[in-house]
Order: C-alpha cells, then structure tokens, then sequence
C-alpha cells in the first residue's frame, strides 16, 4: 500500500483518472474508493484517504470473503500489488 499511498495521497483526481481507465466502479468510500475485476469473479476494492495537515494518507485493500477459496495469501499480495503498480502506469501515463 506503500506506492499507492506515496503517488496518489496528495492526488486524488489522479487515482481515480488511472482507476476510471482501469474501468474501475467508484465505491463511495474514503476520499476515492474503487472496485476492480481482476478477475471475473474475484472483486478488489482499493480505499484512499487522502493526506492532510493533521494525518498521513491511508489505503486499504478489501477482498471478497469467499477469495481466501480461490487464491492463496501470496498470490492476493501480487495480484494487489501488480494493480497498484498498473494504476501508477497510468497516471504518469495521464500526467505527461
């Protein structure tokens, strides 16, 4: 959550550009929240709250329950993991 928080915490317009292009569902939840099919049945919610004067920007990534079935910890790590890097990808992508 390291890179997401790092790149899109003080840019949320980019997050949800990158996410928009991703054909990611707005959420309503955080400052931006998505949901992405990575898979067909295996929905990932990425959370952004945004940085302030008072606190640091926070991400979290909420998983379906029934995923734990589908796929192991490791492999929900780099599925994670390669969606945030592809969001960065496109925001600088945007950005230039």
């Amino acid at each position: 959550m390291d890179p997401l928080k790092k790149v899109f915490g003080q840019n949320i317009a980019a997050f949800s550009a990158a996410a928009t292009r991703l054909s990611a569902e707005p959420v309503g939840l955080g400052d931006a929240g998505f949901e992405f099919k990575v898979f067909p049945k295996v929905p990932l919610r990425l959370i952004l709250h945004a940085a302030d004067e008072e606190f640091p920007a926070e991400a979290t990534i909420l998983f379906d329950r029934s995923i734990g079935r589908m796929l192991s910890p490791e492999d929900l790590a780099w599925m994670a993991g390669m969606l945030v890097y592809r969001l960065i990808a496109f925001s600088r992508e945007i950005g230039s």
